[in-house]
């Protein structure tokens, strides 16, 4: 049963560590994932009743670390977690067991620690949310919610160097509750007959299997305040209080552009459409707080600061420059409906003027996925004009499509994983309702010439030269491995050969020259062969079987570079910086040089002789965000294109 008085508690349960399986997957912390989890759960919170915009305040201030709930009792049941987990080790703690002891020992000595709280002005919690919160995988949320795991919470417990969250809401009827969650180890001690968990909730007690969470006037002052606020201000919400706040570990940047560069990165949509704002508060030095705004009115500017970020890690979200882009096709592209028997999705499609093929879906403003993790999407775009399609849904118009994209979401929603989530029949409806929005798409999209192809792949010899003493040096590629042809490159030539759009009487209209583009010159044109002669330094021996004007040199990562095509990381077209290039042993000309953005990415071989053999030497840099698999190196390909000289195409 329970008395008034909340208490920390840790129950009997199955034996853990210091990094259990819960919240390992969020160990690394990003802050992408952690302030994405949190304002998806605001989000959800205020469509529930129907709020526009849903209000979100990340708020930092000082506090003395013995405000934290029972920190006495914390400390406690830390020690006895330490000491039972190294008897269990033999006497000592593992590696990683011991980092997180460090760290705890750590922010328990530090009198005056941050504290951060996220707080909002959605439906707010009552004793059945609450519980849910606190549970393992049970969820409350409604069909239309933007997240679906009731353990989403574990994203945010890194963020405290203590591992210890607390939570309050102010419900629409008045109702306030709170309660806290820490994870520690399992321990055993003296005055018990068995060993605890590792999970401790701050709670009364439990009755019928349910956490009886304190009310009202029991509430801890940490929660209360909040709480005060939120009622003072917006009425009705949730605060998440995250104690001994660890600033992501990433000191190196402000809070607020953690936090509004991920926050405008998954939720442009729900931001520009005026459903969300995002405020941050720094209370710590309080005769001079500071405060920060990302609203419907500057989402453009925060956007527009963060476009040329490039880097994204695999299995993470939408980098500066790609959600860049997708705000540009939400604000700017052509919308279309698509109706499936599942229900409708909007589209809204753009052409950039360069780049490669790129899809992206968003569910109820935020960013889920891109067209790697699409249903039969991937590589399905290769003979239509290169393009950019956002995939727009929700609940009122999306029905059980929405509800099944939903479902098959793994734990960070940023991936669709029919087969794991969903039951066979629901993958193979939401499997045949995708191949639906694919081919309509496809009838949106001009087609381009199927005769534009990249060379064929080539030989990368392993070659390995002597030393002063004999001795081989080492190679850089290893093994000689012969590539199989994969998926050709085309590019669009502006001839009137797809399914393009259409006058009212129903006749293909003209292509636009302006939509030329250099494109690979045919397989009987040139042959070649690769070899590595340093790091990142490459020698091409190209020979030209036919004579060939105007023709230009580029180096890229193949974008099937392992055997499981899962690491497609760059654009077919996009090619890599040289920092040297050497045409038959001598430095080409500056004014060869291919140029982009005042970057080096080819150079201008003019024209060349049927017969000739061109010997041609560079120096390049790979792309910061490549994904190798471990102890891989990529492939490169050469591309010979047909173009014009470098002073007319300078960019």
């Amino acid at each position: 049963m329970s008395n008034n008085q909340p208490k920390l508690q840790f129950y009997q349960g199955p034996p853990s560590g210091f990094t259990p399986s819960g919240i390992s997957g969020f160990s690394d912390l990003r802050p992408a994932a952690i302030v994405r989890e949190l304002i998806q759960n605001s989000l959800d919170a205020a469509f529930e009743i129907n709020i526009k915009p849903a209000k979100v305040l990340f708020r930092l201030k000082h506090y003395g670390i013995e405000k934290t709930p029972e920190i006495n009792e914390y400390q406690e049941a830390f020690n006895c977690a330490v000491e039972t987990q190294k008897i269990s080790g033999g006497g000592r703690l593992p590696t990683q067991a011991k980092r997180v002891v460090d760290i705890i020992r750590t922010a328990l000595r530090k009198s005056d620690q941050c504290v951060l709280s996220v707080l909002d002005n959605g439906i707010g919690l009552d004793s059945n949310r609450m519980n849910a919160l606190l549970s393992d995988g049970i969820s409350v949320k409604g069909g239309g919610a933007t997240g679906t795991f009731g353990n989403g919470h574990s994203t945010v417990i890194p963020a405290s160097d203590l591992r210890y969250i607390l939570y309050g809401g102010v419900s629409s009827e008045g109702q306030r509750i709170g309660a806290g969650h820490a994870v520690l180890a399992s321990s055993y001690r003296d005055e018990d007959d068995y060993a605890t968990s590792g999970d401790g909730f701050l709670i009364c007690g439990m009755h019928a299997g349910k956490f009886i969470c304190p009310e009202g006037d029991n509430l801890p002052t940490l929660i209360s305040e909040d709480l005060d606020w939120i009622e003072n201000k917006l009425g009705h919400g949730t605060t998440v209080i995250i104690p001994s706040f660890n600033h992501f570990r990433n000191s190196e940047r402000k809070l607020w552009d953690l936090i509004s560069e991920s926050a405008a990165r998954s939720f442009f949509q729900a931001i520009a459409e005026g459903n969300l704002t995002v405020k941050f508060e720094d209370l710590r030095d309080q005769s001079n707080p500071t405060s920060e705004t990302i609203d419907k009115q500057n989402i453009f500017s925060v956007l527009e600061r963060d476009k040329d970020n490039t880097k994204r890690r695999k299995g993470s979200f939408l980098n500066g420059s790609r959600a860049y882009l997708a705000y540009k096709t939400f604000r700017y592209g052509t919308t279309n409906h698509i109706q499936t028997e599942l229900g409708n999705i909007e589209v809204r499609v753009s052409f950039p003027i360069e780049g490669a093929t790129h899809i992206d879906l968003c569910r109820n403003g935020m960013w889920i996925t891109d067209e790697k993790y699409l249903p039969g999407f991937r590589y399905q775009f290769s003979n239509h004009k290169p393009f950019h399609a956002l995939l727009l849904l929700n609940p009122e118009r999306g029905g059980r499509l929405h509800e099944l994209v939903r479902n098959a979401e793994g734990p960070l929603h940023n991936e669709l994983l029919p087969r794991q989530r969903l039951l066979p029949d629901e993958a193979k409806e939401l499997r045949s309702s995708f191949r639906k929005i694919r081919e309509e798409l496809k009838g949106m999209i001009p087609e381009v010439s199927s005769e534009v192809y990249s060379p064929l792949d080539y030989l990368t010899l392993d070659i390995r030269d002597k030393g002063k003493s004999g001795s081989d040096l080492p190679a850089f590629w290893g093994t000689p491995v012969e590539l199989s042809q994969r998926i050709s490159s085309r590019s669009y030539n502006g001839s009137d050969t797809g399914q393009g759009p259409r006058d009212k009487r129903g006749n293909k209209r003209s292509r636009n020259r302006s939509n030329q583009r250099p494109i690979p010159l045919a397989p009987e044109a040139f042959t070649g062969m690769s070899i590595a002669v340093g790091s990142s330094r490459q020698k091409i021996l190209l020979n030209c079987l036919k004579s060939m004007s105007n023709a230009q040199f580029r180096l890229c990562v193949d974008e099937n570079f392992d055997a499981t095509c899962d690491n497609r990381a760059r654009s077919d077209y996009e090619a890599l910086v040289l920092t040297q290039v050497r045409i038959n042993g001598k430095l080409a000309e500056d004014n060869l040089l291919i140029k982009k953005k005042g970057l080096v990415t080819g150079v201008y071989l003019g024209d060349i002789v049927s017969g000739s053999t061109i010997d041609i030497e560079v120096k390049y840099q790979l792309p910061e965000n490549l994904v190798l698999p471990l102890g891989h190196e990529p492939t490169l390909r050469f591309d010979i294109l047909k173009g014009e000289a470098p002073s007319t195409i300078e960019g």
